[in-house]
């Protein structure tokens, strides 16, 4: 990620880079009231244990797996949304 002030009459300070193209396309991709996460991420919080820093345990969260969402100079990804 990159940032940084753009403008001289109206400056804005700005965040550039694919991460940032990443979640934006997370989000527009989504469904409305729904939080949509990449199958990385997924990997990384569906270890996410109740009452446990260690990862090892039940998970705390619900996903339903998402059909693959087709993403603007990303492809196909496999997605996930949140149940609870």
């Amino acid at each position: 990620v990159c940032s940084g002030v753009v403008g001289s009459r109206m400056p804005r300070y700005c965040l550039f880079g694919d991460t940032v193209n990443t979640a934006s396309r997370m989000e527009s991709t989504s469904l409305p009231g729904r939080m949509q996460v990449s199958e990385a991420t997924h990997a990384l919080v569906s270890g996410a244990a109740v009452g446990d820093d260690d990862g090892n345990g039940s998970s705390c969260f619900e996903w339903e797996m998402r059909r693959n969402v087709s993403m603007k100079g990303k492809g196909e990804l496999q997605t996930y949304l949140l149940l609870h």
